[in-house]
């Protein structure tokens, strides 16, 4: 069976205002300076513990103490995020064409979900893969053990799945598991993050182009 599993965050929604916001707002209570743009940007896709340490530079020893300031903030703002344009349209194309879907994001899963069913977008997806409660398990190549696990579960052989995704860690976490990774340039990565992509795709139409032909 055809298998596409997709990063949430920079993919299949716009979750940066709400995500850079609340970041924003936490460092401000906290009376941490916020990084440049540029640089405040790359907090949207890796494991949130990870970027509150290596991108707002955060001290590890108060790292669960601003998450947690932070998580109260974002679950205020987080179904705001708007889905890319095409993106509902790509994943009933896919669909349509026989493909099973995933997600698989190192955001929490429980908030994937909650996401996914106030956009009404839960449909498509056969697995929904994200970090636990504890978002300690958040690397991109663990929960994409996770959904193939998942997969698995339900008797689908995933092992030849294709990973859609926005940042090196999408494409570097698919590679953990033999995956080719289409890097998508409407995310939070930059150019260079494509480098070992298998392919780069501009819109939800090139995505759909690659995978269907």
């Amino acid at each position: 069976m055809s298998v596409a599993i997709f990063d949430f965050d920079g993919t299949i929604a716009d979750s940066g205002p709400q995500i850079l916001g609340s970041a924003r707002a936490t460092l401000e209570s906290f009376g941490y300076p916020a990084p440049p743009e540029e640089r405040l940007r790359r907090f949207v896709g890796p494991p949130i513990l990870t970027g509150i340490t290596e991108v707002l530079g955060v001290p590890a020893d108060r790292a669960e103490e601003f998450r947690d300031a932070y998580r109260a903030i974002y679950l205020e703002r987080m179904t705001e995020a708007v889905l890319y344009p095409g993106l509902p349209a790509l994943l009933e194309q896919l669909a349509g064409a026989g493909w099973l879907l995933g997600v698989a994001s190192s955001k929490r899963e429980d908030l994937v979900r909650r996401i996914l069913e106030a956009k009404g977008l839960t449909e498509p997806f056969a697995v929904v893969a994200g970090s636990d409660m504890s978002e300690r398990g958040a690397a991109k190549a663990r929960v994409l053990e996770r959904a193939l696990g998942l997969f698995a579960d339900r008797g689908i052989d995933a092992s030849r799945a294709v990973m859609v995704g926005d940042r090196h860690h999408d494409v570097d976490g698919a590679a953990e598991h033999g995956l080719p990774t289409i890097f998508v340039t409407w995310g939070y990565g930059t150019p260079a993050e494509a480098e070992h992509a298998w392919a780069v795709a501009h819109s939800p139409a090139d995505v759909a182009r690659l995978l269907l032909g």
